[in-house]
């Protein structure tokens, strides 16, 4: 379990914080591109 924990904390201070602000802008951006593909729901009764 220490061996993890000290893999982790490695990994994790090898990520910058611009890095995961980068990840944070693109994965809104891709959630934003497929908000605007989605079709709409009317939720009406149409005739």
């Amino acid at each position: 379990m220490k061996n993890a924990f000290a893999r982790f904390t490695i990994l994790a201070s090898k990520f910058n914080r611009q890095h995961i602000q980068v990840v944070l802008a693109i994965l809104a951006l891709a959630m934003l591109v497929l908000g605007i593909g989605a079709p709409s729901d009317g939720g009406g009764i149409s005739r």
